[in-house]
């Protein structure tokens, strides 16, 4: 079986680092992007089965690489993080179909469990 493939968007290179070495450990293929365009080039190269998202990235903002991923693939999975949580940017990010949205810092145990129920929510999952 295949594993389950994860794109990380966040300009913060100890968070994207951290968070791409918890999951490798726990066995996704992972893929890094520092800015919302390189994101999404690598997005339309490949299909990823989740993309997290920084909400504050340099040019495009996580919510406008959201707004645009869905766009072309309507079927990916996302999820926002963010260090700069508010209510209206939950709402913003819901609405434009992210499955969480998650405060930083985030703990390896949560992100693994959060990832594991976004990627087990697909059609035909055991």
């Amino acid at each position: 079986m295949a594993r389950a493939s994860i794109l990380i968007v966040d300009d913060e290179p100890i968070v994207r680092e951290a968070l791409r070495d918890w999951l490798v450990d726990a066995g996704y293929d992972v893929e890094m992007a520092e800015t919302g365009e390189r994101g999404l080039e690598m997005a339309a190269e490949r299909d990823f089965d989740l993309v997290i998202l920084d909400v504050r990235l340099p040019g495009k903002t996580g919510i406008r690489v959201l707004e645009e991923l869905k766009e072309s693939k309507p079927d990916t999975k996302a999820m926002i993080i963010t260090a700069y949580a508010s209510p209206q940017m939950r709402t913003e990010a819901t609405k434009l179909g992210a499955l969480h949205y998650l405060s930083k810092p985030i703990a390896p145990n949560q992100l693994e469990k959060i990832v594991e129920e976004a990627l087990a929510d697909e059609p035909g999952a055991p």
